[in-house]
């Protein structure tokens, strides 16, 4: 047998072992590169997709109920020649108002310029898609029919009656009252009692004022069509609501909704939402206690704008959009009624559509995405400063539709 050589035994040298390491630490730190920005660029991609997702549901809600605006109430209770008597307050079936900057839910306002979030006010049926037949009226009892199928297939239960007509928690329920010759009055309901559609006595509300019935003695009344002829046969009621849409943050929504707010003010103050809400329609209207709903998370912007026919120096029509922050025009239209009251000379009933705008940031700040600030309010809102004293930005997205106020155009008033 022959012996081994001493080369033939021999391992790596060190030179090798060092080459072979730095090649390896190489290959590995460019593979956990690509890893690192492929996980990032996927992380991102993933915020996006979750903005653009809460961003489309916020807005087919403010679709929905923007289409509602002024349904089966009106688009002006001031100029509408078939609202008689008038109501207190007056109706206008859409209103906006601009946040003031010094009021402004948005946090950084030095920073986050060019940004006053408008409060959007809707009036009109959002509790049903139905009216409901009445049966008789005397002083200020309604009776309705409830041998319907309005009745019968759907308000089923004291609850649901209850939901209608009768919210309870101090809240009182405006309702609209239609007369068989197109006239519409607007009362309240104080109390109400409910029965099933095959019941031999007839559901019934208490309403206040009474409504107004033509009669002898009421001649003036008569004349001009304004009121409920005889006992109110034939007429229709149906429940009219005002809701709001507005940018809150976490400073005054804590306590109707603390589960969706940090609890250090601080921070709670820098997370803002669209939030919709109820209202009571009072001279004064105050919001309903457990009616407020987060509709679209980490909003940081909601404007609005409005297509409307407007008259000529010749006396023609034409239809022009308004662009957005032309606040003076856009009160002219869209000026709260109730707030402003009698006499201020506001057209609501000209709106045709309205042009919504929303944006929505991303969750949290990026280091890497640099901050710039806007140069002009028609620059796009790409970018929002959560933290004045960190780098970076929170990524924004934005999302614009029109909405068509068929309610409004169907009356046809000017």
């Amino acid at each position: 047998m022959t012996r081994a050589t001493p080369n033939a035994r021999r391992g790596f040298t060190i030179v090798e072992l060092m080459v072979s390491i730095t090649i390896t630490s190489v290959v590995v730190a460019a593979l956990y590169s690509v890893s690192r920005s492929t996980t990032e660029t996927f992380n991102q991609q993933q915020r996006a997709a979750e903005m653009q997702l809460r961003l489309r549901l916020a807005m087919e809600r403010l679709r929905n109920d923007v289409s509602r605006a002024g349904y089966m109430a009106t688009p002006n209770s001031d100029a509408d020649p078939r609202v008689c008597p008038k109501p207190t307050p007056l109706l206008g079936a859409i209103s906006l108002t601009p946040a003031l900057p010094a009021s402004s839910p948005v946090p950084n306002t030095s920073d986050n310029v060019f940004i006053r979030p408008m409060t959007m006010r809707l009036v009109g049926n959002f509790t049903t898609a139905d009216e409901y037949l009445v049966e008789s009226i005397s002083g200020n009892r309604i009776r309705l029919q409830h041998r319907t199928p309005q009745w019968a297939g759907r308000v089923t239960t004291a609850t649901e009656f209850g939901r209608i007509f009768t919210p309870g928690g101090g809240r009182t329920r405006m309702i609209r009252i239609m007369s068989p010759s197109g006239f519409m009055q607007f009362v309240r309901v104080v109390s109400g009692s409910w029965q099933r559609f095959d019941a031999a006595t007839n559901p019934e509300l208490i309403v206040s004022p009474p409504p107004t019935v033509i009669g002898e003695g009421a001649m003036m009344g008569a004349m001009m069509g304004c009121g409920i002829s005889g006992l109110g046969t034939g007429s229709t009621v149906a429940p009219v609501d005002l809701v709001e849409y507005a940018i809150r943050n976490g400073s005054t929504m804590r306590a109707a909704l603390p589960e969706l707010y940090p609890a250090d003010p601080t921070e709670a103050a820098l997370k803002s939402d669209l939030v919709r809400s109820d209202w009571t329609l009072d001279t004064t209207p105050t919001q309903i206690a457990g009616t407020a709903q987060l509709v679209g998370e980490y909003a940081v912007d909601f404007d609005a704008t409005l297509t409307v026919d407007d008259a000529t120096g010749t006396g023609q029509v034409v239809t022009r959009s308004l662009p957005f922050a032309d606040y003076v025009n856009i009160a002219r239209y869209a000026e709260d009624l109730i707030a402003a009251g009698t006499g201020v000379g506001r057209i609501p009933q000209r709106i045709r559509s309205a042009v919504l705008r929303l944006s929505i940031r991303d969750r949290a700040a990026e280091p890497s995405f640099g901050w710039v600030q806007r140069g002009a309010a028609t620059d796009p809102l790409t970018r929002f400063r959560l933290y004045t004293d960190r780098p970076g930005a929170s990524r924004v997205r934005t999302l614009t539709s029109e909405v068509v106020l068929r309610n409004i155009a169907a009356r046809g008033l000017r």
